[in-house]
């Protein structure tokens, strides 16, 4: 009997494994881009964040798919492993528990969350608009690609040029997701074929019999294999996929646990040599997960109260009687950074068609307003978990932080080019000296001082040769490099970030997700670059991750027009 047991679970490996060959069709449709519909009546969220299991069990029970590789797979020794796999191990030992991983469908995938049986879910489901009523999203620990795929001598160079193409995708899987988001954002309509399987696409890709073919780059690069010379992949993704943990609607706790959890791992390097390991032919993007001010040197469960605390009434529901946003902390000590605020203030609210009362308060004093409930958020706050106990941040909208300036023609790269020569920083600014120094100790290498004036920063590396390179806060040298793009530039590495966004009121779903979109939206159209042409180049506004989807939301088109 157990040799006939022994020979039926072999069986079955051999089953998963050849079902994982090919790319396997979801078992649940794909988020579609339709408005969520928002319900003004009155919740009843949990009492108890899922903390408490956690703690009381020491185990921490993730939801997954078996046959998602490479983020989570069934592999023919009968043990899981994937990209989220490793991460979700790496997370538990952090908070001193185990993991038990559940198997999941995209189809039961919310329900096991909503019924108790897993505290999360991790690959089930990636952070698409869509999901709102039902639950809500950790930030982003992996940006992800739906990519299109040429053949190799194909004239075709971006996903602009797909108008009018025959193009292909495989049925029931995230790519007529994509396909459908991207049609509706330009206006215009490929001609669509579809295909059971990726293979089949794939073959006919290469006969000729369609041009373009959108998957996932992960799934494209897998099927291609050896015939990789055959094809290409374009540089310019058609849509980012921002991959995040799952938890249920209202657990801030567990949220914001994870939230620590996933930043302490880029701050120490882990979730870049998962990267590294899992998807080896990606770019990375050295920021792509925000690492908040205050991280720390440990994330436990023990550092957030289990209970659930939440809002008689959301901030959403109050905009939607047409009452005005309340707003405080708009006016800070840097001028360009003031008016940002009050250029995005007013944009949002032009788009949800509400009016703005600016309290004229200081951030301090506003975030006590916002804790008493008195405004709905308080612009210009630096992201620290020191202010996360009892509010919460909208994603971020400025990233400033250390830079090195140097000439254009200097081949300095960063401080290893350094080792005994002059570093500028501003006149006073001891504490920028201190962080040079530090980095300089870091390496093992010395380096001189020498103070100039902000007015005089440019004229030190050009004109008097006082000093090889300028160490500021990039809001200081940016008036510097517009004024001089042809012989000033910046090096390529951030030695410090820091990241701007609105607080706002604690456990509040529906309003800071208004605003997350919001602020998504004007990054799509431009706006937000446009707005912050004062305070950085072009190239330094940050990728923050976008979550797909329509940009209705609530009954309000978050949309420019």
């Amino acid at each position: 009997m157990n040799r006939w047991l022994a020979s039926l679970f072999i069986l079955c490996l051999v089953i998963a494994a050849q079902a994982q060959d090919a790319t396997p069709v979801p078992t649940l449709a794909v988020p579609t881009p339709l408005p969520v519909a928002y319900s003004p009546t009155a919740e009843n969220p949990p009492v108890q964040s899922a903390i408490a299991d956690i703690i009381a069990e020491q185990v921490f029970r993730v939801g997954v798919l078996y046959n998602d590789p490479p983020y989570s797979e069934l592999t023919w020794q009968g043990e899981l492993a994937g990209f989220d796999i490793e991460l979700l191990r790496a997370i538990a030992e952090d908070w001193g528990v185990e993991t038990a991983f559940v198997q999941v469908t995209r189809l039961n995938a919310i329900d096991a969350l909503e019924a108790g049986e897993v505290h999360a879910l991790a690959s089930a489901l990636l952070h698409y608009r869509g999901y709102e009523n039902e639950l809500e999203f950790t930030q982003h620990y992996l940006v992800g690609h739906q990519a299109v795929m040429v053949r190799a001598d194909s004239q075709l160079q971006a996903p602009a040029d797909l108008v009018g193409i025959n193009t292909a995708v495989v049925m029931g899987t995230r790519a007529e997701t994509a396909l459908g988001l991207w049609r509706e954002r330009i206006g215009s309509i490929p001609e669509v074929r579809q295909f059971l399987t990726l293979d089949r696409a794939f073959a006919a890709l290469t006969l000729g019999d369609i041009d373009a073919l959108v998957g996932e780059q992960q799934s494209l690069l897998r099927v291609a294999g050896e015939d990789m010379q055959l094809a290409r992949v374009l540089d310019e993704p058609l849509l980012r996929e921002p991959h995040a943990f799952a938890v249920r609607r209202h657990d801030a706790p567990l949220r914001q646990l994870l939230n620590r959890s996933i930043q302490r791992l880029a701050a120490t390097q882990k979730i870049e040599l998962l990267q590294r390991e899992y998807f080896p032919d990606l770019p990375r993007d050295e920021g792509a997960v925000v690492v908040w001010q205050g991280v720390g040197e440990e994330a436990s469960p023990a550092q957030f109260s289990p209970e659930i605390r939440a809002p008689a009434q959301s901030a959403l529901f109050r905009l939607r009687e047409s009452e005005p946003l309340r707003v405080a902390g708009m006016a800070v000590d840097v001028a360009p950074l003031t008016a940002l605020n009050r250029a995005l203030v007013a944009e949002m609210a032009r788009r949800w068609g509400v009016t703005v009362v600016d309290s004229s308060a200081s951030v301090e004093e506003g975030l006590q307003l916002l804790r008493q409930g008195a405004v709905d958020m308080v612009a210009g706050i630096k992201l620290d978990w020191e202010k996360a106990n009892d509010i919460d941040f909208s994603m971020p909208y400025l990233l400033q932080g250390d830079r090195l300036m140097v000439p254009a023609r200097s081949q300095i790269a960063g401080f290893y080019d350094l080792r005994n020569r002059i570093v500028a920083v501003m006149l006073g600014d001891d504490s920028a000296w201190q962080r040079a120094q530090a980095w300089a100790d870091s390496i093992n290498m010395t380096i001189r001082r020498f103070d100039t004036t902000l007015r005089g920063a440019a004229q030190t590396l050009l004109d008097f040769n006082n000093a090889n390179a300028v160490y500021a806060n990039s809001l200081l040298l940016v008036d510097h490099l517009n004024a001089n793009p042809d012989t000033l530039k910046l090096t390529d590495r951030w030695y410090s970030r820091d990241y701007y966004a609105f607080a706002l009121g604690y456990n509040d779903p529906d309003f800071r997700q208004l605003v997350n979109y919001t602020l998504q939206e004007m990054i799509l159209d431009d706006s937000l670059a446009r707005m912050t042409g004062g305070l950085l180049l072009g190239d330094d506004l940050p990728d923050f991750g976008i979550a797909p989807g329509s940009s209705q939301f609530a009954g309000l088109d978050l949309a420019s027009s």
